[in-house]
């Protein structure tokens, strides 16, 4: 009677923690019964089945007899004793087994260079899906652990959540382009599709232009609250990240084949293109340029940063008249990633000093606003900005009618880095921040903080993920249903990747101290 009243008045995430175990071994032993009957089908009796089987079931089944063991006194006293250090291994391999089970999944589906045969396939599968289900469990047990770890003490966030969830809208858009790309824009919306590659098209300068206000308000702050070095380390920390899963993202489309070996080795030494992770190498270079910007900030002010648009044009009329490689030449990819020329890359590190100077603008502004205690700095210098751009605009475009338009503002203005793809996208994310700032009381409700949000605020993993996922995932066929299932697909995956990525961070930095504060209190 006691054991049943502990059992129901107990908390709930207790009660889910040990739910958990029983899970696990429920998945194990139908993953074994699907792995038997597998072999069965393929013509083999429970007698004569093969070694391998053999060994795979064991397998399984021996995992079943650890997660038995582990709930065994003796067990419990070591893992308590070395519980940090044992948590953090598990995660770590759940984490890897995560990963390589979405491979080993698509194989049937896909065209990696690494393949197996569908019979070995079909057999390893259920051992695969239980080691899958095993660590989407472990991440679930360590989640309702959460309650139950010690609150430990941290400055207050000083993070603005709308332009988290801006920056995540722009993630969105750009990965949802490269779906796009795939799935080939005309077969998916026929006439329209300029009209839709139109609005994608301002992802990038939205996710530019935010990425120049935290040049202000994070990397400008730690030059002036610790010390240029400092900001300058974390610039190239976080630029030698984005390189890193740049070349991961390349690997992972040579695996695929979307590449052969000698265009992955030009897309890793900037010589050459990838096919969805473009941005990632961008980024590389522009936060290494970001260095001598804050510099530049800190040494001669905001309005030094804020009259760099005209010294880019105006540096651009003579870039158009310079001798460049030719589009063909391999060296060319990487004057284009820099300067625009040869004209192809549609990344510009020069041209794209426009947004930069615009975000770290109204990321000044915006901290005025907040010194000030009202928000009229920010909403007018953006109202402003938007009419210098629109003017722009209107002076480069016109005449023209609707359609040429479109198809301009899809192709050639980017392409050709033409000022009307910087005043339109620039015009594009201010209209981007003042919508998520307008919204900014309701953008705190979880459903939004723990998807659109946490992709803003994490926005390296947000790219290399769903790029990844767009590479990885079959195009089986054009019909909406699939196209927005693909979607789904990507986007769930990223925030889920990010949710457990985050997860696997709090957990394995907590401190040696605070465990044992745990246990004394325990005890």
């Amino acid at each position: 009677m006691r054991l049943v009243e502990t059992i129901i008045f107990m908390d709930k995430p207790q009660k889910l923690i040990g739910l958990i175990a029983w899970l696990g071994l429920i998945v194990i032993m139908i993953n074994t019964i699907w792995l038997i009957l597998i072999t069965l089908s393929q013509g083999n009796t429970l007698l004569k089945m093969s070694t391998k089987s053999v060994l795979l079931i064991v397998f399984l089944l021996s995992t079943g007899t650890a997660i038995l063991l582990f709930r065994t006194k003796w067990v419990k006293l070591i893992f308590e004793k070395h519980s940090l250090a044992i948590k953090k291994l598990l995660s770590i391999l759940a984490f890897s087994i995560l990963i390589l089970s979405v491979f080993f999944v698509l194989m049937p589906f896909a065209s990696f260079r690494l393949q197996v045969s569908y019979a070995i396939w079909l057999r390893m599968l259920p051992v695969v899906l239980t080691y899958t289900a095993l660590s989407i469990l472990w991440f679930w047990y360590m989640w309702l652990e959460l309650p139950t770890q010690p609150i430990v003490q941290s400055a207050p966030s000083k993070r603005e959540i709308f332009i988290d969830f801006a920056r995540g809208f722009a993630i969105i858009l750009a990965v949802a382009t490269h779906i796009f790309s795939v799935f080939e824009y005309d077969v998916l919306f026929g006439k329209s599709m300029y009209q839709v590659i139109s609005l994608t098209r301002l992802a990038t300068p939205s996710f530019i232009l935010i990425t120049g206000m935290m040049f202000e308000l994070v990397y400008f702050r730690k030059a002036e609250e610790q010390s240029f070095m400092v900001a300058a380390q974390r610039l190239v920390k976080r630029s030698l990240q984005c390189y890193g899963i740049y070349v991961v993202t390349v690997l992972i489309e040579w695996f695929n084949q979307k590449l052969n070996l000698v265009s992955a080795q030009y897309a890793i030494t900037f010589l050459g293109s990838s096919l969805l992770s473009e941005v990632l190498k961008f980024y590389a270079l522009f936060l290494l340029l970001a260095i001598p910007i804050i510099w530049l900030r800190k040494r001669f002010g905001i309005w030094l940063i804020a009259f760099l648009p005209i010294v880019v044009w105006l540096g651009d009329l003579l870039l158009d008249r310079m001798t460049w490689p030719a589009a063909n030449q391999r060296i060319g990819n990487f004057t284009g990633l820099l300067f625009g020329h040869p004209f192809g890359s549609y990344f510009s590190v020069w041209h794209s000093l426009t947004f930069m100077a615009f975000g770290m603008l109204l990321g000044y502004m915006l901290k005025r606003s907040k010194q000030a205690g009202n928000w009229k700095n920010f909403q007018v210098t953006l109202l402003l900005l938007t009419l210098i751009c629109l003017g722009v605009s209107l002076i480069s475009v016109l005449p023209t009618t609707w359609e040429e338009f479109f198809f301009n503002f899809s192709y050639r203005y980017r392409k050709n880095h033409e000022i009307p793809y910087y005043s339109i996208g620039s015009m594009g994310a201010f209209l981007l921040l003042w919508i998520s700032w307008r919204l900014r009381m309701f953008l705190n409700h979880p459903w939004l903080k723990h998807t659109i949000t946490s992709l803003g605020k994490n926005s390296l993993w947000a790219f290399a993920v769903g790029n990844s996922l767009a590479a990885l995932l079959p195009t089986q066929n054009n019909q909406a249903w699939y196209v927005v299932l693909f979607l789904l697909m990507v986007f769930a995956g990223s925030v889920g990747m990010i949710k457990m990525k985050d997860l696997l961070r709090s957990q394995t930095r907590l401190p040696v101290r605070d465990v044992k504060y745990m246990t004394h209190e325990a005890s």
